[in-house]
């Protein structure tokens, strides 16, 4: 999974419990009923810097393609993500929340057809606050019903969420590789490295790699951009696609070598070369 950004789900499961297992990233759940609740949020995650006593303001645009209007409640809440990938969202004030920084513009809307609704929120450190990353969703719900099988009504909820993390002073990551190995994705083995985060913000890898795999196939290959949290160590991937054709993935053959430059922060960066074996 690919980091916070927006979650969507549309279900007739308990919402909590998916939420568990729904991963960062844009998803869209299935489900075997005439849905239609068509909503989507721009942008859906936000990358900040503040200084303590002073008030970022920001809007995001909520835009319905459904044949009508989609009545929404909105709140805010904290969040955890897992080493599988997934999130849970909590209404609970975590013991470091600055939710109670966070004013948002109301608590209801209503997302009407082809015309979007600009959503307003602000983050208001306070004076003298020390150096952290706020880190926070704005969750919008809904509710409605459509017939499922021999014309029952089968109620179903849908959540989408805008992850928003603000830097308060003079915060950045401090990413190290501290290993490597080959974990299992989607059913096919994948090179992973060990990526410890020491600093006092969230880092994402980015770079430019290359690979020659043991059918002496040149790739090109990408980190994953899997947000690594302020003292966690996490696998990121490496995902490999045809040497100048990035929209074309490839599925690797051990033994693989990578070798290239990986970057993160304010121009921080680390040279690599690495064999992976299964």
């Amino acid at each position: 999974m690919n980091e916070p950004s927006a979650l969507i789900c549309a279900c007739p499961w308990p919402l909590r419990a998916l939420m568990a297992a729904t991963t960062l990233g844009t998803v869209l759940l299935a489900v075997p009923v005439r849905a239609e609740f068509a909503i989507a949020i721009s942008p859906p995650r936000f990358e900040l810097e503040a200084k303590p006593g002073q008030v970022v303001r920001r809007t995001f645009d909520v835009t319905s393609s459904a044949s009508r209007a989609a009545k929404l409640s909105v709140k805010t809440a904290d969040w955890s993500y897992r080493q599988d990938g997934s999130v849970i969202f909590s209404d609970e004030l975590a013991p470091d929340s600055c939710r109670p920084w966070v004013a948002i513009e109301r608590r209801e809307l209503t997302a009407s057809p082809g015309k979007p609704y600009r959503f307003r929120f602000e983050v208001a450190p306070p004076a003298g606050s020390a150096p952290v990353e706020c880190r926070f969703a704005i969750l919008l719900e809904g509710e409605d019903e459509h017939t499922g099988g021999g014309g029952v009504q089968v109620p179903f909820n849908a959540r989408l969420a805008v992850i928003v993390y603000v830097g308060v002073g003079d915060v950045q990551p401090r990413l190290s590789v501290i290993g490597s190995g080959v974990d299992v994705l989607n059913g096919q083995p994948t090179p992973v490295l060990h990526i410890r985060n020491d600093g006092a913000a969230h880092g994402r890898l980015d770079g430019f790699l290359s690979a020659v795999d043991a059918t002496d196939a040149k790739l090109d290959i990408v980190p994953s951009n899997a947000p690594i949290l302020p003292g966690e160590t996490r696998h990121i991937p490496l995902l490999a696609t045809r040497r100048g054709d990035p929209d074309t993935p490839v599925n690797v053959q051990f033994p693989v070598t990578v070798k290239g430059k990986l970057e993160w922060g304010k121009n921080e960066s680390q040279e690599i070369e690495q064999r992976f074996d299964r």
